[in-house]
């Protein structure tokens, strides 16, 4: 495996993680979307997206 496949597959793992945890987040906020935590967190989940898709469409490594 090539190491840009390496860094898609690296991230998409991170993405998952942060997905599961930000929905457990909200279930422990009872669906408060505005609560800090859970703004601060899909921030982070929103860079690991962005991440991805500029290594994705850019191929860059």
């Amino acid at each position: 495996m090539d190491n840009h496949k390496r860094k898609l597959n690296s991230i998409l793992k991170k993405i998952e993680n942060a997905r599961f945890l930000l929905n457990s987040l909200i279930q422990e906020k009872k669906g408060n979307l505005l609560d800090p935590e859970v703004v601060k967190f899909s921030q982070f989940l929103d860079q690991l997206l962005s991440e991805y898709d500029h290594i994705k469409n850019n191929n860059l490594l």
